[in-house]
C-alpha cells in the first residue's frame, strides 16, 4: 500500500471518529432535545414516583418540557464530564439507571479522548501531505470516503435501528445493565426511542453534509490551483 493510500485511510478514520464525537457533543445540547420533542409532539411525559415522594401524589406525576430539559441538561453535563452526578438522581431514577449512566459517562469520556487523538492524527497526516503538495487531495478523498461510510451506517440504521441500537449497547455495555422495563423506567421516559432516532439522524446527516462541504471546498481549491498553473504556463 502506497504512502498516499495509508495517509488517506488513516485520515478517513481520524475524521470519522473526531467528526462523529464532536457532533454527538453538539447534538447532546438541550436545543436538540427541545426541537425533537416539539417536532414529534412529545412535550410532556409521566414519571413514576420511585423515591417515595408521596406528596407528589398517586405514585406518578407529570413532567413538562421545561423539567424534561432540566433533567436532560443535568444528565448530559454529567455524561460529558462537566459536572458530578445530578442532584436527586437516585430519587427519580433507579439504582440500575444511575449505574448505567455512570457507564455511559465512562464510555463517552473514552470517546472524547479518542476524538482528541483523532484530531492530532488527522492534523499530522494533513501536515505530512502538505509537505508533498497533496493536502487538498487527502482532504477531498478522506471526506468523501468518510461521508460514504457514515451514509452506509445511516442506511443500515434506517432499516434496522433497533437491532443496531442493541448491538451498540452490547458492544459498549457488555455488563447488560442497559435493559430497562418501559413500564417502570423513568430513564426510558426521559430518553424514548424518538430521541435516539432523531439524534442518530441529526449526527449522521450533519456529518455527511459537513464532510461533503469539506470535499467540495478542497476540490474547488484544487481546480483553482490547476487553472492558475495552466494560465501561468
Amino acid at each position: 500500500m502506497t504512502s498516499h493510500r495509508v495517509d488517506a485511510v488513516v485520515f478517513t478514520l481520524a475524521l470519522t471518529v473526531f467528526g462523529l464525537v464532536a457532533l454527538a457533543l453538539v447534538w447532546s445540547g438541550g436545543w436538540a432535545y427541545e426541537v425533537l420533542a416539539r417536532a414529534t409532539g412529545h412535550t410532556q411525559t409521566t414519571f413514576l414516583d420511585i423515591g417515595g415522594l408521596g406528596s407528589i401524589g398517586g405514585g406518578a406525576f407529570g413532567v413538562d418540557l421545561h423539567n424534561l430539559l432540566s433533567w436532560h441538561g443535568a444528565w448530559a453535563s454529567y455524561v460529558v464530564g462537566l459536572s458530578p452526578l445530578p442532584s436527586g438522581a437516585s430519587t427519580y431514577f433507579s439504582a440500575d439507571e444511575v449505574a448505567h449512566m455512570a457507564d455511559v459517562r465512562a464510555v463517552f469520556r473514552g470517546a472524547e479522548l479518542a476524538a482528541v487523538l483523532a484530531l492530532f492524527v488527522g492534523g499530522y497526516r494533513i501536515s505530512r501531505a502538505r509537505r508533498r503538495g497533496g493536502a487538498l487531495r487527502l482532504v477531498r478523498a478522506g471526506a468523501l470516503v468518510a461521508a460514504g461510510i457514515v451514509a452506509v451506517i445511516g442506511v443500515a440504521a434506517a432499516l434496522a435501528f433497533d437491532q443496531l441500537f442493541l448491538l451498540f449497547h452490547d458492544v459498549f455495555f457488555p455488563q447488560g445493565n442497559f435493559l430497562f422495563d418501559p413500564a417502570t423506567s423513568n430513564l426510558l421516559r426521559l430518553y424514548p426511542e424518538w430521541y435516539w432516532q432523531g439524534i442518530t439522524a441529526g449526527v449522521g446527516l450533519s456529518f455527511i453534509a459537513l464532510a461533503l462541504l469539506a470535499a467540495w471546498v478542497a476540490h474547488s481549491a484544487l481546480r483553482r490551483g490547476s487553472n492558475t498553473y495552466t494560465r501561468a504556463a
